[in-house]
């Protein structure tokens, strides 16, 4: 079973079980504690969690535009899409703005 989204360098799907195996390599080198940021003037940061970001648009039911969230942990999706954990569900990341405070 192929996973949607994902592939490899050449653009091939990955498999589920590929995915995983990616996954579980990945986190053996960064964290789902925390992440790397580039800011406005190209200067790397690594933010802890809890950290905060804003919604950027309404996800039903919990998540208001416009409203602060506190981020307690960084995952990835079998379709190796990043995922803010908030308030105990996930989020695709592409919905919120990372504040850097």
């Amino acid at each position: 079973m192929a996973v949607t989204g994902s592939s490899t360098d050449n653009g091939i799907p990955m498999s589920e079980e590929k995915a995983r195996t990616y996954i579980v390599e990945l986190f053996r080198i960064v964290s789902s504690s925390s992440i790397l940021v580039i800011d406005s003037i190209g200067t790397l940061h690594r933010l802890n969690c809890p950290f905060r970001v804003v919604a950027l648009m309404d996800i039903s039911p919990d998540i208001k535009e416009g409203k602060p969230y506190f981020v307690n942990a960084v995952k990835m999706s079998l379709d190796l899409k990043d995922i803010f954990i908030i308030q105990d569900k996930g989020y695709y990341i592409w919905g919120f703005l990372i504040l850097l405070e």
